[in-house]
């Protein structure tokens, strides 16, 4: 496998950007009210009954994504659970506190008062893949430079830590980083779902990832093997769901309208599908009209290459001798 580029990078936070920002008005919806809405959705549509939101304008998943991309790329790679969780704050404290679940609020809230974080509200319970999509910037963080699995599921765990925590989010969040990974550094699509299915080791996501690795082998169509999965929040339904619509889709706007179209956590499954997609084919891959009409993509055109560059600073690839804190001291003279 190669190592991710900036390209990828910047695919990969812009492809999770709109796939977000194209399922956000269908969230919630069926098939059939998708179709009765918004006939096909292949273009940005304002969400119903919310006036404060634009059209192509991305929710929680991408934002709290981005809130870890800031906190890693302000310490050289490495995750501030203190930064991020303060941004976090920021969010909850806004407008986007109405994208953000419950078990979210409800741990920020707490955090707010004692600012603590990495204390989740609740160890047990089925994870969410919301939470999961924070999994996308350490997939990036660890698709440059040598691979360290272990490394790996200690970031998805911290991450996962800011307001969730127990076994089940552990491993789903894992199950995105891991996915991500992969796709930057170019495994081939065909192995996605099998070698993350490998990597948990077990439990019950690897479970159902094996099983829809073995309905695609079945040469199940897309649509079809997509309401087989279902797209709800639950982390067994849309991971699996945007692995396959990435997997079985080449192309990104194929694989990212496939998702949104699908109904149920369309956000969701279509911000996973977005990263997963531009992760694997870049920037470049994703169509040009589908950037310009994003919301944000002026501060994603901007963080991502930052964000690469700490990347490659965790990974020793750049050596920066400024001092971390304060002015350069300063030097004697030269004789």
């Amino acid at each position: 496998m190669t190592q991710a580029t900036e390209n990828q990078f910047l695919g990969a936070l812009f492809g999770m950007a709109i796939g977000d920002a194209l399922g956000a008005p269908a969230h919630g919806l069926n098939l059939a009210q998708i179709a009765e809405r918004f006939g096909r959705i292949d273009r940005y549509h304002a969400v119903p009954d919310a006036d404060d939101v634009q059209p192509g304008e991305f929710t929680d998943e991408t934002e709290i994504a981005l809130c870890i991309v800031e906190s890693m790329t302000a310490n050289r790679g490495i995750l501030d659970a203190e930064t991020a969780g303060v941004r976090m704050l920021h969010l909850a404290a806004g407008p986007s506190r109405k994208w953000m679940g419950a078990a979210t609020t409800e741990a920020l809230d707490r955090a707010n008062e004692t600012l603590e974080f990495c204390v989740p509200v609740a160890e047990d319970g089925a994870a969410t893949a919301d939470v999961a999509s924070r999994g996308v910037p350490i997939g990036l963080i660890h698709a440059v430079g040598r691979f360290d699995p272990e490394r790996l599921r200690a970031d998805a765990e911290e991450v996962t830590r800011l307001t969730h925590g127990g076994p089940a989010a552990f491993n789903a969040t894992t199950a995105v980083a891991y996915a991500i990974r992969l796709a930057a550094t170019g495994a081939p699509r065909a192995d996605w779902i099998r070698e993350t299915a490998a990597f948990l080791g077990g439990g019950e996501l690897a479970a159902r990832l094996e099983e829809v690795d073995r309905m695609i082998g079945a040469g199940i169509s897309p649509p079809d093997l997509l309401a087989r999965i279902g797209t709800g929040p639950a982390a067994i339904e849309a991971i699996p769901a945007a692995m396959a619509a990435a997997m079985l889709e080449p192309v990104y706007e194929d694989a990212v309208f496939a998702a949104v179209n699908a109904g149920g956590a369309a956000d969701t499954v279509g911000a996973l599908t977005g990263a997963l997609a531009g992760a694997a084919e870049g920037a470049s891959g994703i169509p040009q009209e589908l950037i310009d009409g994003l919301e944000g993509r002026i501060y994603i055109s901007l963080a991502a290459p930052w964000f690469y560059k700490a990347a490659r600073q965790r990974a020793g690839e750049i050596i920066d001798l400024r001092p971390v804190h304060g002015p350069r001291p300063d030097l004697p003279p030269r004789y």
